[in-house]
């Protein structure tokens, strides 16, 4: 199965934040550690926000962090919600 560019960089990005020790992630550490151009990990994340699997904060430390548990959120999930965009 082929997912779409989009997809593939919200599942990174959704890793990223699974697996970080900080609380709140920057959406520039998510471009920098996951190779995904910086204005595809706005747009990405505000739809993940908007769907509530990522929370948002903002400010100097500010970034994303995950609404729910990792192992709450499904692969198909995350498709539907960057499918919808």
């Amino acid at each position: 199965m082929q997912f779409s560019v989009r997809a593939g960089y919200a599942v990174r990005a959704l890793i990223e934040l699974a697996g970080a020790q900080e609380a709140v992630v920057p959406a520039e550490h998510l471009a920098r550690e996951q190779a995904i151009p910086g204005k595809a990990v706005e747009a990405v994340m505000t739809e993940l926000r908007r769907a509530g699997l990522v929370l948002s904060q903002r400010g100097p430390d500010g970034g994303f962090s995950l609404a729910k548990p990792a192992t709450e959120i499904s692969l198909a999930e995350i498709i539907v919600v960057i499918s919808a965009m």
